[in-house]
């Protein structure tokens, strides 16, 4: 029998696919010079694209600790942790490990040196300023997405040693509270490494503590979702999501424009502080807006769309299409290869190009490695 955990959400497949385009979007217009051209006007609110991050942060805390609140909240074992980070690293390493090596062949990335190829190889290229964008230049939010792999079944596991002690399950209270703890955590550390010079917190604005904040908003929905109907709050909570899906879009659409407006830094610069800290706050309450409706099963008209099967299955490949569009976009093998030149303003040919080119390869890097690598662990190892 299918738990409600087990429970596919074909609408997120789609958000996180959404995410993604999003992402693509930024990325080509920041390359071709046409974000920095246009700063006063359209590309303040394309630059803004790029919460297509948070989104798929939100999402992130969301499904991959549903399962552990499941089991703390109903009082059930919790995942088995080696099962867990195999299924984990099934999902993210082969797929990745295939761009890396074959875009590396390619002369497609910016390689430091052999010690910082391997930092690459392993996803903690982001922990050194002299690495953090090259190889895979976005995947140091992949570092970010594998650290909090790590701490999530010592999270949960704190809970358990109290349960243990007390009582067969976690209250919810408890756990928002922990979350709520985790959100305002990742705001301090945003202002100790604003306040502290250290050369070695250079790029900490890009490690898991700085965006624990977006992840815990996600991790705070499954909470919300596996709550027990003797909850009564939450359970309301649950039906005014539901049942407001389209105000609740509405206003992740307005608080993402307000970003937008805030005289926040195009593309890589740093602005002052608390423009910088205000941006990414917005960001992490737009997301969990738009997220929200999808989580709990509304069956609003937007969220039934969202399961369209086109949709899903750009959703399904999407994390192909993240790593492989930069390849596309700019650098050596663009240079070389791509019927643009970076800086030509060229958005709408350069994006005809890269998305096709990154569906192609993403969905060959799917259904021939990455699916197989997944069915096999999963039929392997399970969860529970």
């Amino acid at each position: 029998m299918k738990t409600q955990t087990s429970h596919r959400n074909l609408a997120l497949d789609s958000l996180r696919g959404f995410s993604t385009i999003l992402i693509v979007v930024y990325h080509t217009s920041f390359v071709s010079g046409y974000t920095v051209a246009h700063a006063d006007s359209i590309g303040a609110y394309i630059d803004r694209l790029n919460i297509g991050v948070a989104i798929f942060f939100v999402l992130s805390g969301f499904l991959i600790f549903r399962p552990f609140a499941h089991s703390l909240i109903h009082g059930s074992p919790l995942p088995k942790t080696r099962n867990y980070y195999l299924k984990r690293a099934a999902r993210i390493l082969p797929g990745y490990w295939l761009a890396l090596f074959v875009l590396a062949g390619l002369d497609a990335l910016t390689i430091v040196n052999t010690s910082g190829f391997i930092r690459n190889v392993f996803i903690v290229h982001s922990f050194t300023e002299n690495n953090v964008f090259t190889g895979i230049r976005q995947a140091w939010t992949l570092a970010i997405e594998m650290s909090f792999y790590v701490v999530v079944p010592a999270f949960a596991y704190v809970f358990v040693r109290q349960a243990r002690r007390r009582i067969a399950s976690v209250s919810v209270a408890t756990l928002l509270k922990a979350l709520s703890a985790l959100f305002l955590g990742a705001y301090a550390f945003r202002l100790f490494i604003h306040q502290i010079d250290f050369w070695f917190l250079d790029t900490a604005h890009i490690w898991l503590p700085s965006h624990m904040d977006t992840l815990a908003l996600g991790m705070g929905l499954a909470v919300l979702v596996e709550a027990p109907a003797s909850a009564k709050t939450l359970s309301k909570l649950k039906n005014f999501i539901a049942n407001h899906t389209g105000s609740l879009v509405v206003c992740s659409v307005f608080v993402w424009l307000i970003s937008a407006n805030i005289n926040m830094a195009i593309g890589l610069n740093r602005t002052e502080f608390h423009i910088d800290l205000l941006g990414h706050f917005l960001y992490g309450i737009a997301s969990v807006l738009l997220v929200a409706p999808f989580c709990v099963d509304s069956q609003a008209l937007l969220v039934k769309a969202m399961s369209f099967r086109l949709f899903t299955w750009l959703g399904t490949i999407s994390y192909g299409i993240y790593l492989w569009h930069m390849a596309f976009l700019g650098g050596n093998f663009a240079e070389k290869y791509m019927p643009y030149t970076e800086n030509d303003g060229q958005v709408l040919l350069r994006f005809l190009v890269v998305l096709p080119a990154s569906i192609a390869i993403a969905s060959l890097s799917y259904y021939v490695l990455e699916r197989p690598t997944m069915r096999a662990i999963n039929k392997r190892f399970t969860l529970k």
